[in-house]
């Protein structure tokens, strides 16, 4: 361990305070490019469409043939940053696929944190890579991104409202920021037990123990979060993730407040909290008649079918409300047949909604079926 002088003991915590934030503004940066990208693609998309359909109808009255013309570059522009992005797929083993844009993302979040916790970690007397610069920082920038990961985890996230990427297609971002912030945390852990002579003598002090117990807790929760065991014991998967997540956030908040840091960690509770809440309001509107706001006895019965050993088809009517679009999923809550009264399970859409492309929408359009 380096003996800090009172000018690098200052240099360390205003550059452990600046780069965790520096770091947020980077991310949010790259948020709103991609929102741009997202919202403008599908602008786009969406009026092209229209001119498109009346430029066909034009030219078919008139006999005309499709010629080049300057405006379909920002298309073809356009189609091929979706087919780049996208479809291009990197095979990891023999059931793992990344495509481009995932793999793009992941490796350029990895090296982003890893920078911010290693630059600038030269002491004043020259001494390079100085474990007190980058040990405690390594908890700090991991600490930073808690927020953001449990946002990612919530099915009502601000980074799908301003991306315009659905949630479980932000999923695997989830699950891979938490891991890479999983390794900022042992890099901190086991340089502080290696290198601190007072981690031993405080070992008996609340805080440095809570964040022990943190860093156990989200050592087993990665475990279980990888997908082998997640496709083969879902449920062991799913409480696990609940108690583990619960014990990190408490231990982690805990800990950090010993170094004025835990204003990264309660965000989390607010964001988990405001996800249930919407939750719970989105349930009660899309299903007012069952919990008995509105007349109709009955609305809400499925049929199901067995079609093989992992498909399941399920009938029921669609409530005049709810539309949707193809290879949608839909998170539906069975309280008669789940082990939780409000646990809900995705399902593929395989039906087409007619409604969408009526004028008019027929009297029985709310008794149509939806598979």
């Amino acid at each position: 361990m380096s003996s800090l002088s009172d000018a690098d003991l200052s240099s360390l915590i205003d550059r452990n305070i600046k780069y965790p934030e520096q770091l947020w503004y980077a991310l949010a940066v790259f948020l709103f490019i991609v929102g741009c990208f997202q919202w403008g693609s599908s602008l786009h998309s969406k009026f092209a469409r229209r001119r498109q359909h009346e430029s066909d109808e034009e030219m078919a009255s008139n006999h005309v043939h499709h010629k080049f013309t300057l405006r379909r570059i920002p298309l073809a522009l356009i189609n091929f940053y979706r087919v780049v992005a996208f479809r291009w797929t990197l095979e990891i083993g023999q059931t793992y696929t990344l495509n481009i844009a995932e793999v793009f993302v992941t490796l350029g979040y990895i090296a982003l944190l890893y920078i911010y916790t290693f630059i600038d970690t030269t002491s004043l007397d020259g001494q390079k890579f100085d474990i007190d610069y980058w040990s405690s920082r390594a908890a700090r920038v991991a600490a930073s991104q808690i927020p953001l990961v449990t946002a990612l985890g919530t099915k009502n996230n601000i980074v799908s409202l301003v991306t315009g990427i659905s949630y479980d297609k932000l999923n695997y971002i989830h699950r891979m920021m938490a891991r890479t912030c999983f390794t900022l945390l042992c890099v901190h852990g086991a340089s502080e037990a290696s290198s601190y002579p007072y981690f031993t003598s405080n070992s008996n002090e609340a805080w440095l123990r809570l964040g022990m117990a943190a860093l156990a807790a989200l050592s087993i929760l990665i475990i279980v979060s990888l997908r082998p065991i997640r496709q083969e014991a879902y449920e062991v998967f799913f409480y696990t993730h609940i108690i583990s997540v619960l014990i990190f956030l408490v231990g982690a908040y805990y800990h950090t407040s010993e170094y004025t840091a835990s204003f990264w960690i309660w965000p989390s509770f607010v964001i988990w909290g405001l996800d249930r809440f919407i939750r719970m309001v989105r349930l009660v509107v899309f299903n007012h008649s069952y919990f008995g706001f509105k007349s109709g006895s009955g609305t809400m019965d499925g049929t199901t079918e067995l079609l093989s050993e992992n498909l399941v088809r399920l009938r029921l009517s669609r409530p005049p409300h709810f539309h949707w679009s193809p290879g949608q999923t839909a998170y539906l809550i069975m309280p008669s047949v789940s082990t939780l009264p409000f646990e809900a399970h995705p399902f593929t859409i395989a039906s087409f909604d007619s409604s969408l492309i009526q004028t008019t929408v027929p009297e029985d359009q709310s008794n149509s079926d939806m598979s």
